[in-house]
């Protein structure tokens, strides 16, 4: 994908997306009590399950809850995100489907809250596939931001795992046609970023 078709999703994502994510963290950011931060953190924000979090089951959401409850005070020590998420991670591992991705939207939800902010792209599925469509490395867990495309590097390490699993699909077009196959759907993808850059240059 060129630097400036990556650019135009970027700039897509900002106005699209950007307002989303960031009205949702600061939610988190406002709330009065830790008990409130765990208990919304697993279960979504108002406790209205997020979309991610559909699979896992409002069941496992609250056995997750009560795990972390018992482990407030840990949690209150964590000194950053990186210490949150593998807290997070040991103490629910034993529950069936908190898998990776509802691990890191509850450390990233009660990060929010304790002004604990990632500083490097964690990996699950989709964001994985993001950073494959567009040759980035994926062994291991996480991503440095400096290893993503510089106009991805504009972002907040939280929002550049938002961008790269939302336009997964995009980056995915483009690799192919790179390498000569998949040739129709990369037409109408081409067509999609081309119509994309036309909504950024009209504002």
């Amino acid at each position: 994908m060129s630097q400036q078709s990556l650019s135009t999703l970027v700039a897509i994502y900002r106005r699209k997306h950007g307002p989303r994510i960031a009205a949702y963290l600061d939610y988190f950011t406002k709330l009065e009590s830790l008990d409130d931060a765990i208990r919304y953190a697993c279960h979504g924000k108002e406790g209205k399950i997020h979309g991610h979090q559909h699979l896992v089951g409002r069941e496992k959401l609250e056995q997750a809850r009560k795990v972390l409850q018992r482990y407030a005070d840990e949690i209150t020590g964590c000194k950053s995100f990186d210490n949150l998420l593998t807290l997070i991670e040991d103490r629910t591992s034993s529950i069936n489907r908190f898998g990776v991705l509802a691990v890191y939207d509850t450390s990233l939800r009660l990060g929010a809250y304790h002004d604990l902010w990632p500083e490097v792209v964690y990996l699950h599925a989709g964001t994985k596939e993001g950073c494959k469509a567009l040759g980035v490395a994926t062994k291991g867990g996480t991503v440095e931001i400096e290893k993503l495309p510089k106009p991805v590097r504009t972002l907040e390490a939280y929002q550049a795992e938002d961008f790269l699993c939302i336009f997964k699909d995009a980056f995915a077009g483009a690799a192919e046609k790179l390498k000569g196959c998949g040739v129709l759907s990369v037409c109408g993808r081409q067509k999609q970023i081309s119509q994309c850059e036309k909504e950024t240059s009209n504002g």
